[in-house]
């Protein structure tokens, strides 16, 4: 840097003219001189040399700022030497010394002697002119728009945005992920203009702290570099000095490097992942069974429905060889029960051996809907097997429950005492296929009359199951000669009968899979409320030589009506008889004489039966009978909506025909963790409005001057002739600092121009303050500092002989907090 010749100042901008001001005291002002960090006393400086000169009274410049002096309005008699652009002073102003250079910013010298202490203008366009006039109050000089306003606005406008973000987040919660990237992107602005707000307030009170720092604290020229550019420049924290002296400027600056991580961690608070909606709606084409349509099936008619034609449950046999459908059934015409249909035969197989429900084909496509699962729950009246124990143990006294119950099994045949695992008798009493002797459709060789109980319903039968129950976990024995073969099995036997049954049953469509679940069932009655007479021969003109009482709770083909739905119960009924009854044979080696083994109902491994045989059994029937709802063309299946009307093949698209089901559906839906996002924006708040804290102390300690590190601040606040004392040896034409001017210790306050290099000869009254000292001029004094005053930063000596020659030794350095409120001329 260049080197000025011995008593030139540097030049600059000429902000506020040096002069001693002989007038009355400035009242409610105080300058700011502290040094916080040199403690050691300084030698007063030596008075500013003097000559005698007129008098001219004149009044002070309306304000100087914190480092940069500006002239406000001017006063009568105000002398435009120290506002006028021109160097040249005017004809009633003080004479040179010397004649001055013509540049444009050169500080300038005045002959003065001073009767009191320099004048200091006042900061906040308070005029020493006018005593009586009170200081304006501080908050109503405040600008909150010029000044602090836009710290707490940008702080606002980051909680705006946090909810804002949180409110856009909520709105997507569980909807479809549709749109994903524009999503993600808004979600992604909106943090990132909330952390900018943060940042903004956080920045703005870092201003504000820099300032205060530098006023507290005697730092190194390199330390106050990095106090400057700190949110600018990471490495600029890599100074121990910083973190030392500055912890408050050193935290606000560590946070702003750390509020975009806001950026990264909220947006992840909404995530895509697979979500089940579920939704209360009505689903089409739900069917339910109701066999009181049996009632009308006249197999002689196809009962078409979009070309399919209605399917009993039954097949017929018939007393007339060309049935008239007009005539009326009457003793010598009526159809009789022959058999079960053989579409039933097919959906009751198909379902035993698969080992549950046969659903209808396509059903959750056309009960849900594309892309959905759903439930729904439907009642029906249909036979169910009531299923009741009757025995259990080794011992079990056959001859006795042959008494007492009519059991048609010799139980000694059941393991360990017998070589059977599984005996069932499910076909006693069954109603016999060949009635009497006939031709084609049944038709009876002999004409009428007929006999009385020809195709009459006389019972249904009971089913009879003893089975073998291992009593041990693992496999069980296969030879006597195991050790424990004696009490290796258990012996049981349950009967069921045949009862129609109310029904509450859920049905799930899940994609291409169908499940149901009883919910609910009750047992109404007997079917037929008859009991078998084993032993008693019926000898009544027919070949079924089943018995029952009371032979009045026989149902009668020309009871047409009951005997259609009787026969539907039967026919299904039968389908479960056939595939239980017989014999399994478990010893030597195992011997299947049953259909049984062919279902769910037997071990494929061992041959046993399942655990809980009597509760599957029930099950097992309950399957039979919902397998019939994949045949639409029975005429049972009928719509839920509407029991009473055939369903028939196809899809309704009537809306009454609708039924109420839900529907749910597992598909990539937006999921909002809330907590994720406050968390992150919590820390963030609270965090920015501890930096807004620190931010308005830091004001007040400015004397709520706002600040900032604009270019024009940082020349304004270097112009100290003091400076050019530094080693700044050659001037680098690139700008770089000498190391030792960086590890210079600096300091930023009061500069006197007088002071820069010299110690004054005698010590300031330290007793009367600026306001208290006498406006009364005299003749000679050197209680003041003569020169041009002003803030600026400095060398650490100068700054403490500018506050002894302006303060004097008695009044203490403020060593005020940075979290302090008060001004500084009240630290």
């Amino acid at each position: 840097m260049e080197q000025l010749p011995p008593g030139q100042a540097r030049q600059g901008e000429h902000y506020s003219p040096p002069h001693s001001y002989h007038g009355r005291p400035v009242h409610g002002w105080d300058p700011l001189a502290a040094t916080p960090d040199f403690d050691s006393a300084a030698t007063p400086p030596e008075p500013s040399p003097a000559s005698t000169l007129s008098e001219i009274p004149r009044p002070s410049p309306v304000s100087v700022g914190l480092g940069i002096g500006h002239v406000g309005r001017s006063h009568s008699g105000y002398d435009p030497i120290y506002s006028h652009p021109s160097d040249d002073p005017p004809d009633n102003g003080p004479q040179y010394v010397d004649a001055p250079s013509k540049a444009a910013h050169q500080p300038q010298q005045y002959f003065t002697i001073p009767e009191t202490p320099i004048h200091y203008p006042p900061q906040h366009g308070g005029s020493s002119n006018d005593p009586g006039r009170p200081r304006p109050s501080r908050w109503r000089e405040w600008s909150w728009f010029r000044g602090p306003g836009p710290m707490y606005a940008a702080f606002c406008l980051g909680i705006i945005f946090a909810g804002s973000h949180h409110a856009f987040y909520s709105s997507l919660n569980g909807k479809p992920a549709d749109d994903q990237i524009r999503m993600m992107r808004m979600g992604g602005l909106l943090s990132y203009a909330a952390k900018a707000s943060f940042v903004s307030s956080v920045v703005f009170a870092y201003r504000q702290q820099v300032w205060v720092t530098a006023r507290r604290k005697r730092l190194r020229l390199r330390t106050i570099d990095g106090l400057f550019a700190a949110v600018d420049e990471f490495v600029a924290l890599l100074n121990w000095e910083f973190a030392k002296k500055a912890k408050v400027a050193m935290a606000l600056a560590v946070l702003t490097w750390l509020f975009p991580l806001t950026v990264i961690l909220t947006p992840g608070a909404l995530t895509v992942e697979p979500l089940t909606e579920v939704r209360a709606d009505r689903c089409s084409d739900i069917r339910t069974l109701n066999f009181e349509t049996e009632k009308v099936k006249d197999w002689r008619n196809m009962d078409s429905i979009n070309g399919y034609p209605g399917l009993s449950l039954s097949f017929w046999n018939t007393t007339m060889e060309e049935p008239n459908t007009s005539a009326s059934y009457n003793d010598s015409f009526f159809d009789y029960w022959t058999g079960s249909s053989s579409q039933v035969i097919l959906v009751a197989d198909h379902s035993a051996l698969s080992g549950d429900v046969v659903p209808r084909a396509n059903v959750a496509l056309e009960t849900c809907g594309a892309g959905w699962n759903c439930s729904y729950t439907i009642s029906y009246v249909a036979p169910g097997y009531k299923c009741s124990e009757v025995a259990r143990g080794r011992n079990l006294d056959g001859e006795r429950l042959r008494r007492e119950h009519g059991m048609p099994l010799n139980v000694s045949e059941l393991v360990p005492n017998g070589n059977y695992c599984y005996i069932a008798n499910a076909l006693v009493g069954e109603y016999a296929p060949f009635q009497i002797d006939a031709g084609d459709a049944g038709v009876p060789i002999a004409g009428p009359p007929f006999p009385k109980h020809l195709g009459a319903f006389r019972t249904e039968p009971v089913l009879w199951i003893g089975h073998s129950i291992p009593t041990t976990p693992g496999t069980p024995p296969t030879n006597r000669s195991t050790p424990g073969w004696d009490t290796a099995f258990e012996p049981a036997i349950f009967r069921c009968e045949h009862y129609l049954t109310n029904y509450t049953v859920q049905f799930n469509h899940t994609f291409s899979t169908q499940t149901t679940t009883v919910l609910q069932r009750e047992f109404l009655h007997p079917i037929i409320d008859t009991t078998y007479l084993p032993d008693r021969v019926a000898n009544d003109g027919t070949k079924d030589n089943t018995t029952a009482v009371p032979e009045s709770n026989y149902v009668l083909p020309l009871d047409y009506e009951r005997y259609r739905v009787v026969g539907a119960y039967h026919s299904l009924g039968l389908r479960l008889r056939e595939q239980v009854h017989g014999n399994i044979k478990y010893l030597p080696y195992p011997g299947v004489e049953s259909k049984v083994t062919n279902t769910r109902l037997i071990s494929k491994k061992t041959y046993l039966a399942v655990p809980n045989l009597m509760d599957e059994v029930q099950r097992f029937y309950e399957n039979i009978t919902l397998s019939l709802l994949s045949n639409p063309q029975f005429m049972i299946v009928s719509w839920a909506a509407d029991p009473a009307e055939r369903s028939g093949v196809g899809s309704s698209s009537s809306p009454d025909l609708s039924y109420p089901c839900t529907k749910t559906r597992v598909a990539n839906a937006y999921a909002y963790r809330k907590r994720d996002l406050w968390i992150a924006y919590a820390i963030a708040i609270a965090a920015a409005l501890a930096c807004v804290a620190l931010g308005t102390a830091a004001l007040a300690q400015n004397n709520y001057h706002v600040r900032d590190m604009h270019v024009s601040s940082v020349v304004a606040a270097t112009r100290a002739p003091c400076l050019d004392a530094l080693p700044w040896r050659t001037a680098s034409r690139w700008g770089e600092v000498p190391p030792e001017v960086l590890d210079t210790t600096m300091g930023y306050g009061l500069v006197a121009d007088g002071l820069d290099g010299k110690t004054a000869a005698t010590t300031p009254r330290s007793a009367e303050s600026l306001e208290t000292r006498s406006a009364t001029p005299s003749a000679a004094s050197v209680d003041g500092v003569g020169g041009r005053v002003y803030y600026g930063f400095a060398q650490q000596e100068v700054l403490e002989r500018t506050r002894l020659a302006t303060f004097g030794s008695g009044k203490p350095r403020s060593r005020m907090s940075a979290f302090s409120f008060r001004t500084w001329d009240q630290g």
